[in-house]
């Protein structure tokens, strides 16, 4: 079976950064190469689903929705006649405004050719989920959701559901749409491209702040800020001064590769969920820090004891008890590593990709086997 798998390179930021400073290489790569190069970045969810479904017999492609790879997909459909194709959408666009014309009138011809049996959508990549209604009677349609709802979204628009999340699983499933519980992962192939690392960083944090989001995981920072050495990769949507803990301690914005080597450098690395997770710990950054053999402090939640062995990771309750736990396991570094190395242990055990995509692979076959039987 023929499986397409919609993302993106989240922040988008960071990859403007990484084709800016590699422009000249990137220019003369061709869409495979290009694509290559995206997947080597390790953003998001890279390859590890398509890359596992492969070795179980799929024939599987990512398609980052991106203007960088949307341009190297352009030319490789059309060629010399790409500029004036783009010309002619723009002067229809002018005529009558369409939202993302050239773009989806790309992926609408990249799937044509590519005629998957399986799209599958993951998370968020701006793309209006009516648009695959087209393809409903050529494949199973699939969104992998665990983020804040994207705006022109739609549960009915999709075939099944995949999702980390019990609240969003109880929620699709009382709206008729079938979901399954797809936890996140880690891949083994990280260890070796990450190579070594000494700890360089007392406590790290990657991800956003400030919006009502992450109102919570913004107290919890916010408090320890300037108490720590503390340093954090991520946007802030509030806008504090200068010389601000929060604001001083921000390095930018990071992801993939690189994102994971801060983790093996860090001693601690924090997490908090979004609200939108009810309290439930399933975020990707808990299953990256763990696989990767780093020490996870993370907020109490209510799905641990059941999901979770004890000992592979240290939660807190509040500002003062995460601070307390910060100060006390920097001090016990023969504790702190034996929790790591227990944890990682777990993760390699239990979620690596590769097992994750035999449950997905089974999933996919019977919803498409019980999708297109009914029309034979």
């Amino acid at each position: 079976m023929k499986l397409l798998k919609f993302d993106t390179v989240n922040p988008e930021e960071y990859l403007r950064k990484k084709v800016s400073n590699n422009f000249e290489e990137i220019k003369e790569m061709d869409r495979k190469k290009f694509l290559e190069y995206i997947i080597s970045l390790r953003s998001n969810f890279s390859d590890y689903y398509t890359y596992n479904l492969k070795k179980l017999g799929w024939e599987a492609e990512e398609f980052f929705v991106t203007p960088y790879y949307i341009d190297k997909v352009a030319d490789e459909l059309y060629g010399r006649g790409k500029k004036l194709m783009k010309i002619k959408e723009s002067i229809k666009d002018k005529i009558r405004p369409a939202r993302k014309r050239w773009v989806l009138n790309v992926i609408l011809d990249y799937i044509n050719i590519y005629k998957p049996d399986v799209i599958l959508v993951r998370e968020v990549i701006g793309i209006p989920s009516e648009f695959w209604r087209s393809y409903d009677n050529k494949a199973l349609i699939v969104s992998r959701l665990a983020a804040p709802v994207p705006r022109y979204w739609s549960m009915s628009d999709f075939n099944l559901i995949l999702t980390s999340t019990d609240a969003y699983k109880t929620f699709f499933e009382l709206n008729g749409v079938e979901t399954f519980i797809n936890p996140n992962g880690f891949d083994e192939r990280i260890l070796n491209e990450t190579g070594q690392c000494e700890k360089e960083h007392d406590v790290t944090f990657v991800g956003g702040l400030g919006n009502r989001f992450w109102a919570k995981r913004t107290e919890i920072v916010n408090y320890f800020a300037g108490k720590i050495d503390f340093k954090w990769w991520g946007y802030c949507s509030n806008k504090y001064p200068e010389d601000h803990p929060i604001k001083k301690s921000n390095q930018g914005i990071t992801s993939g590769i690189d994102m994971l080597r801060i983790y093996k450098k860090s001693r601690i690395v924090f997490n908090d969920y979004g609200e939108i997770a009810e309290n439930t710990g399933v975020n990707q950054r808990l299953f990256e820090v763990l696989g990767l053999g780093t020490f996870l402090l993370t907020r109490e939640a209510v799905n641990f004891r059941k999901s979770f062995p004890e000992n592979i990771f240290v939660t807190f309750r509040d500002e003062k008890d995460c601070l307390d736990k910060i100060n006390y396991f920097l001090k016990n570094e023969k504790e702190r590593e034996e929790i790591a190395s227990a944890g990682q242990k777990y993760i390699l055990e239990n979620y690596r990709y590769e097992d994750l995509m035999k449950n997905i692979d089974v999933i996919l076959k019977n919803s498409y086997r019980k999708k297109f039987s009914k029309t034979n």
